[in-house]
């Protein structure tokens, strides 16, 4: 049994041929998964099919490009799924497969896996790399400020 065969079986994914329906916990990705892990190594195709698997609704959503999508958000942020159930938590409010029919429908303007990468950061960045509050620069006088600007409020003409 291959590595990704074995990882498969422990998460409860059974890899399927392509003659065959998708249904929960089954995937046809097989040659992604192997790929994924190629590239990355045992740890992040792990994370990237728990993030899916374990969130609510999106058992079916074990597509190529979902997995690519997880997977590509995974490697640019990190420490994102270090926030353990918070992680998980926030997938199940994002439905894959709902994501995916709209990376389908633009998929001439943006590839897929891109696409499905692109929405999932933005809905997750608010959440785990929420904005800094932006601070107001003091004001600076110059020569262009007319010269009641710079003069207390109770001196100003009416």
């Amino acid at each position: 049994m291959s590595t990704v065969e074995q990882i498969c079986t422990d998460l409860g994914i059974e890899l399927i041929p392509c003659n065959v329906t998708v249904t929960p916990m089954r995937t046809k990705a097989g040659q992604t998964l192997r790929r994924l892990l190629a590239r990355h190594g045992e740890g992040h195709t792990i994370i990237t099919l728990r993030t899916i698997v374990e969130s609510s609704g999106n058992e079916c959503a074990l597509t190529a490009p979902a997995i690519w999508g997880v997977s590509d958000l995974v490697l640019a942020h990190p420490s994102w799924p270090d926030h353990g159930l918070a992680w998980i938590e926030a997938f199940d409010e994002i439905d894959l497969i709902e994501l995916a029919k709209v990376a389908r429908a633009n998929r001439k303007a943006v590839p897929k896996r891109e696409a499905m990468a692109a929405m999932l950061y933005e809905r997750l960045a608010p959440i785990f790399d929420p904005p800094a509050p932006r601070k107001r620069a003091p004001f600076k006088h110059s020569r262009t400020t007319p010269r009641y600007a710079r003069m207390p409020p109770e001196v100003i003409p009416a």
